[in-house]
């Protein structure tokens, strides 16, 4: 990278701008020098007056009282806010972390829930339950049973008590041991994290494999009846010349081939009916009902484990409700085209009436809301409907509707492959193309275009969707109280509000290597414990929005947006490291809170526009490389100075001297005035003064991905992150494993001949033994597959 004189000619006009906006910033600075802290330990506070860390997912469990988790606050020196947390082991390891004492300060006071009086139990989950509140004691006072039979979903969790009488009774009842608040200092507890959530990803996406392949195996099932259409009047014929060319044929050869027809009926097991519905009624479970090419005029019902297997069947209903609707577990449906769907979205009624507002008492609040959603969401039209119906396959099949593509509901677990669902033009008129309720889905190789969001999942949890192409959505992919998931090598492209959105409250999502492009907000995560990582971020308003808590955001190309990431939760808790920003009109801005600092340890991210301080001294480090540019003098005992892989310059994308630095090399010329390093040094060592900023101390000199990031900048086509081989072997840290190569699939996924979408959009580029046979399954013989 060039250097530049920061004394050289510039814009007169950038410097005096900026030359204000010091001024300004040091009169900030001075005022919010004014801050005491006391000296007396403040008294605690009610814990939903705290911003939260820990856990997340059970969140809902316990604002409905089934639950318990131990929970703790503290108040540090440089934080506005109380801090709580829910487990006592995160509190733990928080307060002792070099990074917490850097962004928080030091803790000055620190509060524990005690179960001495409340009867606290442990139920046949793991889940701590009481009968009462229990009350607030300094954790230095309080006593800790560790290792009894008390979980969370983040692993064993702590549970104090005000006396070593009550700890001990409750341990001879639930295992454990009661130990002091010093003791427990020094204790190491075996919790999830985001770093865990990141060794995952290999494993979902196998246990993925290993669903498309008992689906597979399901789908495949012996041919039971035929559907033959001439039998009655429910086929369509695909043209008028066909029935003359029929009604034309010579009376003795129709004779013949009556005879020929009947004699083979006599040697062939398999059934005719003239309609699907009629074949359906009359096939046996677990067979296959064969639909040959041709429109059908149907709406139909399936009540029994088969498989429908159309050979660039149509399917047409009347406008009016659902097309398919499945009653039975373990159903596949394949090789159809779908068409003539009602257009009732939702359940309005349902919809518009608040949760309890139905003048009856709820027995829990989080029960009515899901009752509110299933109804409102779960009973619109849809091209396929299921209702507890687990085990539902649909593959290679094509569907226009008016509302929903395929609506599942209350556990209807479903793989869907090679589907392309066409929505409405506009997002208002229409609905999902996959709307998911309390159901776990896996989605791979398939297109959602038009309607309202790509797919929507709420509440379910383990879900895979991979591989797929979404176009022209509101969302593309629409999470609310999901967890566990993993979203993986989606091609993402023109949203009207965002291209994945998480909501509510979940924890331990993975979203990976994710090509988004030309939507409002690329990446909007939220809840905890979230793995952000290989994603491609480029020409968005914002490509990264950094509101999930607790989690890990790392090599991502943010490239070309107008603003590159923002963070706006209050606690700074997650590590952004790593990631690329290049082209943005800003790289990154920050609300209200203490200084984030993006960083882990010496690894910080490449920010376009970093420069090395001209007023920096060379190290002489054996693993660093020899400088090269004007500062690359001898060091005292006679070799060349070395510098390392980062500039020796923090960088502060929230400065807005800094964020300048990559659009205007003037800038450089304030940046480094005497002045400004000056208000820096004093931002840097008071806390009042760095308020709502981002800072990288080891801005990185070149690119982490940087065949990643050319192609980004430059091609329109989907990148591909080749994260997998990091991931399975819990590496970190090689630029070259972090990089690139496009996509194998092209974004089109035109139809196949068989009425789905290009199969090849289903290829598992991560199994090590995937074929060229595209037209199969994920053999899940690979390295990805591998338990």
């Amino acid at each position: 990278m060039s250097r530049i004189d920061p004394y050289g000619d510039g814009s007169r006009t950038v410097v005096r701008l900026a030359w204000l906006t010091v001024a300004a910033l040091v009169v900030v600075a001075t005022a919010a020098f004014v801050v005491d802290v006391g000296t007396a330990a403040p008294d605690p506070v009610a814990y939903d007056r705290t911003a939260e860390l820990g856990v997340s997912a059970e969140t809902d469990a316990v604002m409905a009282g089934a639950v318990e988790i131990p929970t703790a606050q503290v108040f540090y020196s440089q934080f506005q806010y109380v801090v709580g947390y829910a487990g006592i082991e995160t509190m733990v390891a928080d307060i002792d972390d070099p990074r917490t004492e850097r962004q928080l300060g030091s803790p000055i006071a620190a509060y524990v829930r005690t179960y001495d009086d409340v009867e606290p139990t442990v139920d046949g989950r793991g889940r701590l339950t009481t009968a009462g509140s229990p009350a607030w004691t300094p954790a230095a006072e309080a006593v800790y049973v560790v290792g009894s039979d008390a979980r969370t979903t983040a692993g064993k969790t702590v549970v104090p008590f005000g006396t070593t009488d009550a700890a001990e009774s409750f341990a001879s009842e639930e295992s454990g041991t009661v130990i002091a608040w010093s003791s427990l200092r020094e204790r190491s507890f075996d919790v999830a994290t985001a770093d865990t959530v990141r060794g995952f990803v290999p494993d979902r996406w196998a246990r993925a494999n290993e669903r498309i392949d008992r689906a597979t195996d399901r789908t495949d099932r012996p041919v039971s009846v035929v559907v033959e259409p001439d039998m009655d009047s429910a086929r369509q014929p695909d043209t008028a010349r066909q029935e003359d060319s029929a009604r034309q044929e010579d009376s003795a050869r129709q004779e013949d081939s009556a005879r020929q027809e009947d004699s083979a009926r006599q040697s062939d097991p398999v059934r005719r009916a003239g309609s699907i519905q009629a074949a359906i009624d009359a096939a046996p479970p677990n067979t296959t009902v064969r639909v040959p090419e041709g429109t059908y005029a149907e709406q139909i019902t399936v009540s029994k484990s088969i498989t429908i297997a159309g050979q660039d069947a149509r399917l047409r209903g009347n406008g009016t409700g659902s097309v398919i609707t499945v009653e039975s577990a373990n159903v596949s449906i394949t090789g159809v085209r779908i068409a003539g769907t009602g257009n009732r979205t939702r359940n309005d009624e349902a919809i518009s009436q608040p949760p309890g507002d139905d003048g009856e008492e709820p027995d829990d609040a989080n029960t009515d809301w899901d009752e509110h959603i299933r109804t409102g969401y779960g009973y619109g039209d849809a091209a396929i409907l299921a209702a507890d119906s687990p085990g539902l396959v649909v593959a290679h099949t094509t569907i226009e509707t008016n509302a929903s593509g395929i609506l599942l509901r209350e556990g209807s677990d479903a793989v869907i492959r090679n589907v392309r669902v066409i929505g409405t033009d506009g997002w208002q008129d229409g609905f999902m193309g996959v709307t998911a309720l309390n159901s776990r889905i896996t989605v791979t190789g398939s297109t959602f275009s038009g309607g309202r969001d790509g797919i929507y999942i709420h509440r379910g949890d383990g879900s895979v969707v991979r591989n797929s192409t979404f176009r022209n959505n509101r969302y593309g992919i629409h999470l609310m109280y999901t967890s566990d998931t993993l979203l993986a090598d989606n091609v993402i492209r023109d949203q009207e509000f965002g291209g994945i959105t998480v909501m509510t409250r979940p924890e331990g999502n993975a979203i990976v290597g994710n090509d988004i492009r030309r939507t409002p907000t690329a990446i909007q995560p939220s809840g905890i414990r979230s793995y952000i990582g290989y994603n491609t971020l480029v020409d968005n308003e914002l490509g990264l929005s950094t509101t999930a808590r607790e989690s890990v955001y790392e090599y991502n190309v943010i490239a070309d947006n107008g603003m590159g990431a923002r963070s706006t939760t209050v606690i700074p808790s997650s590590e952004i490291a790593r990631n690329d920003f290049v082209g943005n009109d800003r790289h990154a801005s920050a609300g209200s809170g203490p200084l984030r600092i993006w960083a882990d340890d010496d690894h910080g991210n490449y920010w376009q526009g970093a420069y090395e301080s001209p007023f920096a001294v060379g190290t002489t480090s054996a693993d660093s490389d020899v400088a090269d540019g004007p500062n690359a003098t001898d060091g005292p005992d006679g070799s060349p100075l070395t510098r390392s892989a980062t500039f020796d310059r923090p960088y502060r994308p929230s400065s807005p001297v800094d964020a300048a630095l990559h659009r205007d090399p003037a800038a450089t010329t304030l940046a480094e005035s005497p002045a400004l390093r000056a208000l820096t040094a004093f931002r840097g060592s008071v806390p009042g003064a760095r308020t709502g900023s981002v800072i990288d101390p080891e801005p990185a000199r070149a690119p982490y991905s940087p065949a990643r990031v050319d192609r980004a900048t430059t091609s329109g086509d989907p990148v591909h992150a080749d994260w997998w081989q990091d991931l399975l072997n819990g590496t970190r840290g090689s630029p070259d494993s972090a990089d690139s190569t496009l996509l194998e699939t092209e974004m089109t996924n035109d139809t196949a001949d068989n009425g789905g979408t290009d199969s090849s959009a289903d290829t598992n580029s991560h199994d090590t033994n995937s074929t060229a046979d595209t037209d199969d399954i994920e053999d899940g013989t690979g390295a990805g597959a591998t338990q």
